[in-house]
């Protein structure tokens, strides 16, 4: 019996879950979806509507015939506090913001209030204990489902070759993210900006509305590794 049928059976039927588009997260939803739990899937974004992330959403809201919400990761607001990628003369206006910070759980518990919905008591964690030493302890402190924290651990037992062996045994296809990036797309480090830039350049345009000088973090790449960018 894997975890999700064990909150099944404990008459758990409302949940939600973070759903990065990688593939920990799709484990997580699938086993959601064969267990019968109703589930709520959230993307948490950096930047809003950049293209290449929504059509990957797109393709798996149709796979499992799903609606995922969009809602702010708690990493933006650190950037606009802390003004990162910012030119000067935009400082003292990011300084009024004052928008303080969110850890997930307090941005989905405000989207639940504003909707008015009722029952998403749970949250659904995908992370596993072979990700590190850190997880690995902090998830052996933890029940399989936490009834004092309203957390689920879906895919704490989970390997990374197990993740992909489940995916693909259930023909649950990987983003591009894992062509470009080698995981799915998660922060503006030269990472991932680079592999943007390269394949989705209107898209690294539109990071650059929002962080004028994302360019400096290409460059110091570049500085520091002697990186050559055509």
């Amino acid at each position: 019996m894997n975890i999700a049928e064990q909150a099944y059976n404990q008459g758990i039927r409302k949940v939600t879950i973070g759903f990065s588009t990688g593939k920990d997260s799709l484990v997580g939803v699938s086993l959601l979806k064969n267990a019968g739990i109703e589930f709520m899937p959230i993307y948490f974004y950096i930047v809003p509507g950049l293209g290449f992330i929504e059509k990957t959403i797109k393709r798996y809201e149709d796979l499992f015939e799903m609606k995922v919400v969009r809602l702010p990761h708690p990493i933006l607001y650190d950037y606009i506090n802390h003004q990162d990628w910012q030119p000067f003369h935009k400082a003292l206006t990011f300084s009024c913001c004052e928008l303080g910070s969110f850890k997930f759980r307090e941005l989905i518990n405000i989207y639940l209030e504003s909707k008015e919905l009722k029952g998403y008591n749970y949250d659904c964690n995908c992370m596993k204990m072979s990700d590190s030493l850190n997880r690995r302890l902090l998830l052996k402190s933890k029940p399989d489902v936490d009834n004092s924290t309203k957390t689920i651990y879906l895919t704490k037992y989970f390997t990374t070759n197990e993740c992909f062996k489940y995916l693909k045994e259930n023909k649950i296809p990987l983003s591009d993210d894992y062509r470009i990036f080698g995981r799915s797309w998660d922060g503006l480090s030269y990472h991932f900006t680079m592999g943007v830039k390269k394949y989705y350049p209107e898209d690294y345009e539109l990071i650059k509305e929002c962080f004028p000088l994302i360019d400096a973090e290409l460059l110091r790449y570049k500085i520091v590794s002697n990186y050559e960018f055509s």
